[in-house]
């Protein structure tokens, strides 16, 4: 099984646009693909896109999955994967414009959009609400949520997880400005937070699970709360992963978004069928051990489409991040949504009005 390629944030910003650039210089299209009523390519050349995802099951496991499996060959495309290590990282990748497809959030699509990028959102593919976690230190105690005003947050720049925090302290009363906000990668959070310099962190899993392996505390995630004060399942974040290309090359290559969004189907229908294989792979990839791959695997939904839940959770998502200040202007849905294409794979998995 071969490696994926990783870009390490050890690695400056501005070195990697480099790479990317470079990489989405060679690309070309060289001829169209698809599949006939047997599921087998009838590509005669193969399309030669530069693909962003994040060293991370949540963002990249269906498209590790298509590599893997063989679902993006299949579908005549020759993918060049390139794993980043961080969500701000990943903005500033995408928002150099250099790669074809990338997945990102649909916060992240929304907030790169109100920036200026040129986003076109093919399909959502995985409702990852429950992998955005809310972590306190050991030995915390919280008996209202009011407890964590004043306290010291982990946190990274750009990570849709901060929307998560702003909707609890929304419902229960907490001052968010009361927190004092440490900007850290997500290991460091992790570390910092075993040592005790910060009271809690705002992050991703695995990192919720790992900070469990030494006493830390799971307060809430996106759809499910622990808090004394409020327990059961919340609507504090839909966190949806999306298929994203850059807007130039869908509008110019709609049989290369179409060959694209047929492979990632398929890794989402094998994902569904087959998550304890599923999880070796992605986690031979991601060196991260299978149980925890597992573990994330089964928090996740998993699903293609357009409906009108996911319609419904970007407009709220942009209406938040304008009166939160996170944007500066209201993110309409058809202005970064390229649902035609989509349709034209399978008219059932675009349903919203």
């Amino acid at each position: 099984m071969k490696k994926l390629k990783v870009l390490s944030v050890v690695t400056s910003v501005f070195m990697m646009a480099a790479m990317l650039t470079a990489c989405g210089s060679s690309s070309q299209t060289t001829g169209a693909s698809g599949t006939d009523s047997s599921g087998e390519s009838t590509a005669s050349d193969s399309i030669k896109v530069t693909v962003l995802g994040e060293f991370d099951p949540q963002i990249s496991g269906q498209q590790i999955i298509a590599m893997e499996k063989g679902f993006f060959a299949e579908e005549g495309l020759e993918v060049d994967l390139q794993l980043l290590t961080d969500p701000s990282v990943s903005t500033t990748m995408v928002a150099s414009g250099e790669a074809q497809f990338y997945s990102i959030s649909n916060y992240q699509a929304i907030n790169l959009v109100d920036k200026g990028s040129e986003v076109c959102l093919l399909a959502p593919v995985v409702n990852a609400g429950n992998t955005q976690v809310i972590v306190g230190a050991p030995g915390l105690e919280i008996t209202t949520a009011k407890d964590l005003e004043g306290k010291k947050m982990g946190y990274t720049d750009g990570a849709g997880v901060i929307v998560a925090v702003k909707n609890m302290c929304d419902d229960l009363g907490v001052d968010f400005d009361s927190f004092e906000l440490v900007n850290l990668q997500a290991a460091d959070m992790l570390a910092a937070l075993e040592a005790g310099s910060i009271d809690f962190f705002a992050a991703w899993e695995p990192w919720g699970i790992k900070a469990e392996e030494f006493g830390g505390q799971v307060l809430f995630t996106g759809t499910k709360s622990y808090l004394p004060d409020n327990t059961g399942d919340v609507n504090y974040l839909d966190f949806i992963v999306c298929i994203d290309a850059s807007a130039d090359f869908a509008e110019e290559n709609p049989e290369a978004c179409k060959a694209y969004l047929r492979a990632m189907i398929k890794a989402t229908d094998y994902i569904n069928a087959n998550p304890d294989e599923c999880a070796e792979i992605i986690a031979a990839q991601i060196n991260l051990d299978t149980e925890t791959c597992k573990a994330i695997i089964e928090k996740n939904v998993y699903s293609v489409g357009f409906d009108q839940t996911f319609k419904d959770s970007c407009d709220t998502l942009s209406e938040y991040m304008l009166s939160s200040g996170l944007n500066t202007s209201l993110v309409e849905f058809d202005s970064f949504t390229n649902t035609e294409l989509l349709a034209e794979v399978d008219s059932s998995l675009v349903s919203y009005e």
